[in-house]
């Protein structure tokens, strides 16, 4: 599903909203500078005779390595210049793949948007590798010390998500879905 409202969406704002503003991106502010370094050194390692550069393209792989780097603490590789020769790791296509689904239903109506979404196989084969890794990412983090991810949680996406799923949790199941605070996974 791609939307999600009510107590659900007030739940996952509550937690996710905090780390996209300011004093959260100013934080971030020399990893955003060191990625697009990296994607203009790219762009000067390439050849002279080199004419044609799709920026849109790579403006946003660059969007991406950030938020990946920000919200997972994850290298998605989506700004190494080798990367277009040998192609993306799994994770990145999935993203990518995902992303140039979102484009085409982005102004088709809603009931064709669901039904190309259902057939569409890139799409689904996108939805299950993403969701396999954020499993993964989850029960790593699971595995880290409380200690490690309360210093994470300020600055990592995920590391909130988990600490806040594990915060109350026995609290949490008893109350009814809209008196709940905590975080649902996936």
């Amino acid at each position: 599903m791609l939307i999600i409202l009510g107590a659900k969406f007030k739940r996952h704002a509550a937690v996710t909203l905090p780390l996209f503003r300011r004093g959260k991106i100013i934080s971030n502010f020399d990893l955003i500078v060191d990625c697009t370094d990296k994607l203009l050194d790219n762009w000067h390692k390439k050849t002279k005779d080199h004419v044609h550069t799709d920026i849109v393209q790579q403006s946003q792989n660059l969007l991406l390595q950030i938020f990946g780097l920000i919200a997972f603490d994850y290298d998605l590789e989506t700004l190494d210049y080798n990367n277009e020769k040998k192609g993306n790791n799994e994770l990145t296509q999935a993203l990518n793949d995902m992303l140039s689904a979102m484009e085409i239903i982005y102004y088709a109506p809603r009931t064709f948007s669901i039904i190309y979404l259902k057939l569409h196989l890139r799409y689904q084969r996108a939805r299950r590798i993403i969701k396999k890794h954020l499993i993964q990412m989850i029960e790593q983090e699971l595995n880290e010390n409380s200690k490690s991810r309360l210093e994470r949680k300020r600055t990592c996406l995920i590391a909130s998500l988990v600490d806040s799923l594990q915060q109350d949790e026995k609290a949490e199941a008893m109350k009814t879905e809209e008196e709940r605070k905590g975080q649902s996974l996936l």
